[in-house]
């Protein structure tokens, strides 16, 4: 089996092909992006109430966290975690869509994707934005509060 290099970033935009069926599947999603693609963004979405920040509470908070920092670990919240408790402690639940690589055999995936909300599994390899080859995973959409 051959050795596959880690990306060197965690800025890899979700295709646009992708976000308009998202849209027209589910409805309009927010203008605000809690993950900006930026590998040294000015916000830390892990440290902010999204809520706060969103202009139109009404639309669907799309996230694509960097993959890189879904669990959380001693010293920093993860992802996942964050997404999780936000959507069960805002007082009037956001719509959140999250774009994730199938990763089954996570402890994240048993404790937290599992307990709340449906997961869409997408069909075929995502080419992201910038990139000129699919990643090389399976791809799928968490969805909460929809």
């Amino acid at each position: 089996m051959a050795y596959m290099n880690k990306s060197k970033t965690d800025s890899h935009g979700t295709p646009k092909k992708l976000l308009k069926e998202i849209a027209e599947s589910f409805g309009t999603l927010s203008t605000f992006d809690p993950c900006p693609l930026n590998d040294n963004p000015e916000i830390d979405g892990l440290k902010i109430h999204w809520y706060d920040y969103m202009p139109d509470k009404e639309a669907i908070l799309f996230i694509n966290p960097p993959y890189s920092k879904l669990k959380s670990t001693k010293h920093r919240l993860g992802w996942i975690e964050k997404i999780y408790m936000s959507a069960r402690t805002w007082q009037s639940p956001i719509k959140i869509i999250v774009l994730l690589p199938v990763r089954t055999d996570t402890q994240w995936f048993h404790d937290y994707i599992l307990k709340k909300g449906k997961i869409k599994y997408i069909r075929g390899r995502l080419t992201f934005e910038g990139s000129s080859n699919p990643a090389p995973f399976p791809s799928m959409l968490w969805c909460l509060n929809l």
